[in-house]
Parts: C-alpha cells; sequence; structure tokens
C-alpha cells in the first residue's frame, strides 16, 4: 500500500512539473523512490501489468529530457515533453490501481 499511496505524490509532483523548475527536480526524486518502492513491490512476488513499468520509465524519461533541454537552451521549457510525461504518469497510476482494484 506504501507504493500506491506514494503514487499520489507522484501524480501531484508530475503535475507540478509542468510549470516549475524546482517541480522537475521534484517529480524526478518522487519517480525515483516510486522506482525503489516498486521494485520491492514486484520482489515479494505480486504481479504487475507488463505496461506498468514501461509507462514509468517513459514519464521519467520524458520529464528529465524536458528539464535537460530547458537548461541547454536556457529558453522555454520544452512543456509538451513535460505534459507527456504526466500523461504517461497517469496512465501508470491508472494501471496501477486497476491492479490494486484486482482489474488487470
Amino acid at each position: 500500500m506504501l507504493h500506491y499511496a506514494w503514487a499520489f505524490v507522484v501524480i501531484a509532483t508530475v503535475l507540478w512539473a509542468i510549470w516549475q523548475p524546482l517541480g522537475r527536480r521534484v517529480a524526478l526524486w518522487a519517480l525515483a523512490i516510486q522506482l525503489l518502492l516498486g521494485i520491492w513491490v514486484m520482489a515479494t512476488g505480486r504481479g504487475v501489468h507488463w505496461l506498468h513499468p514501461v509507462l514509468w520509465l517513459a514519464a521519467a524519461l520524458l520529464i528529465q529530457l524536458g528539464a535537460i533541454l530547458a537548461r541547454r537552451n536556457n529558453g522555454p521549457v520544452p512543456t509538451l515533453l513535460i505534459a507527456l510525461g504526466a500523461a504517461c504518469a497517469a496512465l501508470t497510476f491508472h494501471l496501477g490501481q486497476a491492479s490494486v482494484a484486482g482489474g488487470v
């Protein structure tokens, strides 16, 4: 349940990351903690939908890429990349909720 509860924090920080540079940094740390919790969940033998970790990875990479491009160009944040990362995080969250409910 800790992995599930932390997912709410991840979603909030990922949405915050769309508008704030600090939010991007916090979102990446939240995603890293979520990864460790997810590895622990999988190590205890609980099955996950194969798309769940794939979407998590896509969210983390898109948000990181947006942060890197914003720093490199000293210009506007590539909001589309961050928003796509947030969408991947939301889909990951949905799959996790469905797994907890027994639907996936």
